[in-house]
């Protein structure tokens, strides 16, 4: 293994982070445009539409990068303490849970079919109701947090790098 290897993540795994950050982004903007702000009926069902089918879309590569993180070792970081690595390992952790809690529920809370591009359908897997409504509010809290886990992350890693530890390499 060469020095460069040692200290970034392979090709795929800096792939799917960067595709995972696309789609987090761009449902978390969307998401909370929806929900706050007042839309076109038009552009709130393509919107909608749109999200559900990007995200169910992107499971298997959530499924994909999660599995690696758990079965591929860590790049090397020098520059941090062993706390340091720690909560950043926590904090990954932590936001891998919540983007499955928000894509399990997000599932769970469909209440009518949804078109997956045209290229297949996907039926709810509960009746509307008590259950739906339920996997509805977990979702919707669990997209919060992970707003909040994301913007936590970005920052992070600015103030990293504004102090010479250069973690961006890591996933370029």
């Amino acid at each position: 293994m060469d020095q460069l290897h040692k200290y970034r993540y392979c090709r795929v795994r800096r792939s799917l982070h960067w595709l995972s950050a696309l789609v987090i982004i761009w449902a978390i903007v969307t998401g909370f445009s929806l929900a706050f702000f007042s839309l076109s009926p038009a552009v709130e069902r393509w919107l909608g539409h749109f999200n559900v089918t990007l995200t169910l879309l992107f499971i298997p590569f959530f499924l994909l990068r999660l599995t690696l993180a758990c079965i591929q070792k860590k790049p090397e970081t020098l520059e941090l303490s062993r706390r340091q690595l720690w909560l950043a390992a926590c904090g990954h952790w932590l936001i891998y849970a919540t983007v499955l809690t928000v894509l399990v529920s997000g599932v769970c809370m469909m209440e009518r079919p949804v078109s997956v591009f045209a290229l297949a359908q996907l039926d709810p897997l509960f009746k509307a109701g008590e259950v739906t409504r339920a996997f509805s509010v977990a979702h919707h809290y669990s997209c919060a947090l992970l707003a909040l886990l994301v913007l936590g992350h970005i920052a992070a890693v600015i103030v990293h790098q504004r102090r010479g530890i250069r973690l961006m390499q890591k996933m370029l």
